[in-house]
């Protein structure tokens, strides 16, 4: 009897999660949220499914009313839905890293972020987006530094830090990312 062959699990680093992004991308990015990178748990924003573990999904949906303030979202919920909802509105994520670093030490998170912004700024001109909200107090500098220098300054929504929505801060995430939208939509109106 011949073994069945062993199919080797696909680790979150082998997956191309620029052609899972690319799918939700509108025509014309409204707001751009910058996040730090994907999880290594699976919990891609832009996976179709989630694993019980999806914070940063789970509370812009509910910042959106998209999902109930109250309800949990448990593993197994299909998001495309949601995502076809936040592409709509022009709502576009890009993670500074392309690849996750939630496991690594800080020194070598701290490296790796720097080392990933000339490409994220790269991203960020390609997406061209009329606001930009960078999400994660670790982040926040070295992005911010690197968007103004590349000219981007006066699409920065945020003048300091957006907490991860996560251990606590799930509720400040989903008030600062309202009042952004509220804010992207009123320098809209002004610009019009």
């Amino acid at each position: 009897m011949i073994p069945a062959p062993v199919i080797p699990e696909m680790k979150p680093a082998s997956i191309n999660f620029t052609r899972e992004r690319r799918k939700y991308r509108p025509r014309k990015i409204r707001l751009l949220l910058i996040a730090e990178s994907p999880p290594s748990s699976g919990g891609f924003f832009y996976f179709p499914m989630t694993i019980g573990k999806d914070h940063l999904f789970r509370e812009t949906m509910k910042a959106l009313d998209l999902w109930p303030k109250n309800q949990p979202m448990r593993r197994g919920v299909d998001k495309r839905s949601m995502l076809l909802r936040f592409q709509s509105m022009g709502l576009y994520l890009l993670d500074t890293c392309d690849f996750p670093v939630d496991k690594m030490r800080p020194m070598k998170r701290r490296e790796a972020v720097r080392q990933q912004i000339p490409r994220l700024v790269n991203d960020v001109i390609e997406a061209d987006p009329f606001h930009i909200l960078v999400v994660k107090s670790s982040i926040f500098n070295p992005v911010i530094i690197a968007l103004r220098e590349s000219g981007f300054q006066s699409q920065i929504l945020n003048t300091g830090p957006v907490p991860f929505p996560s251990h606590g801060n799930q509720q400040i995430y989903r008030s600062i990312l309202k009042g952004a939208l509220l804010k992207a939509r009123s320098l809209s109106q002004k610009s019009s």
